[in-house]
């Protein structure tokens, strides 16, 4: 009785052990779910110059790798422009990820890579160039979401 006491005890420890490690790794999709809030800021070149944006809008993640319901004022240079937007995304076991979207009115397409600062609940990210060939016009983006509540 005292040894499967003790391999209990033993068991219960090694699993209060490795839970907190299994914690820190191990992102999915999963773990970018539900409605969100979001603002960014930065430069677009247009014609060759720097043109400051800014944004702010929301969306609302599935948990399954897509964005839905992504509305956005997004400022170009003083003029605002109401948005909509889908994604698809896809996330790493480090919690890095990386989402393409299509925006409209336009048609127009963007990327963002991103990292989850907590699950479902907060992230950063940055606007990426589209892959090669480099098409579009490229820009200095970076902004953070948060669940909405």
């Amino acid at each position: 009785m005292t040894l499967k006491m003790c391999t209990v005890a033993l068991l219960l420890a090694l699993v209060c052990l490795v839970a907190p490690g299994a914690e820190a790794g191990g992102f999915t999709v999963r773990d970018v779910d539900g409605p969100s809030a979001f603002n960014f800021d930065g430069f677009v070149f247009i014609g060759g110059t720097a043109v400051p944006a800014a944004s702010t809008g929301r969306f609302t993640a599935d948990g399954r790798g897509n964005l839905t319901d992504g509305v956005r004022t997004l400022v170009v240079g003083g003029t605002p422009f109401e948005q909509t937007f889908t994604c698809t995304y896809t996330v790493n076991s480090n919690g890095t990820g990386h989402a393409d979207c299509v925006i409209l009115p336009g048609p127009s397409n963007e990327s963002f890579d991103f990292v989850i600062v907590e699950r479902k609940k907060e992230a950063f990210f940055t606007a990426v160039p589209p892959e090669p060939p480099l098409t579009g016009t490229p820009s200095t983006i970076r902004g953070t979401t948060r669940r909405q509540q």
